[in-house]
């Protein structure tokens, strides 16, 4: 009796894991996998599929940390496995003392064969703005680019992308001297 009991109980796990699978797939945005024909590139964003904790720091001229916001930031794929779409949230809910304050950004992307680049679109809640990006990616990093709103072009990298970590790092270009001046930072950890 024993045995069926574990039996029907490792069934109605599998179920319930099952049904939570189709669920994400019926939805018609997230899928579980990258698609079969999705291109080859499709994977340096896939490296970052899962749950990440981060640090977000901002960054003042003189290269110091002004303020640090604990966060999370969620990856997945996306329309039928073609795309990688992120949910980006400060300060993570659980840590949330008012839950109507929590800042949500979303991005998703896509790989453009024809013109051999990632085009991207960027949607926050904070500013209520929606930004085109396009990027370049190989196995190593990622480089996005844009040119916001108030002219300024920014350059997005996402570094040292392992299993378990990767680094992102915001800069703004100095038309002025021609450099380009870190603003932001993101150190990610994944979420066990």
């Amino acid at each position: 009796m024993k045995l069926q009991g574990l039996i029907i109980l490792s069934m109605l796990v599998a179920s319930i894991n099952l049904s939570a699978q189709m669920s994400r797939v019926d939805n018609g945005l997230q899928a579980l996998e990258k698609h079969d024909k999705a291109p080859a590139a499709t994977e340096h964003w896939g490296k970052l599929v899962g749950n990440w904790d981060i640090v977000f720091e901002s960054i003042d001229s003189q290269g110091n940390v002004q303020s640090s916001f604990e966060g999370e930031w969620n990856w997945f794929y996306v329309l039928n496995g073609f795309a990688i779409q992120d949910v980006f949230i400060l300060p993570p809910r659980k840590k949330a003392e008012d839950p109507k304050a929590v800042f949500y950004g979303i991005g998703i992307r896509i790989y453009n064969e024809r013109l051999n680049k990632w085009e991207s679109v960027w949607v926050d809640t904070g500013n209520k703005k929606l930004e085109f990006r396009e990027a370049s990616s190989n196995e190593k990093e990622i480089t996005l680019y844009q040119t916001n709103i108030e002219g300024q072009k920014i350059r997005i990298n996402y570094v040292d992308m392992t299993k378990k970590s990767f680094e992102w790092k915001q800069e703004v270009y100095n038309e002025e001297d021609g450099k380009w001046i870190v603003t932001q930072l993101i150190h990610a950890k994944k979420r066990e």
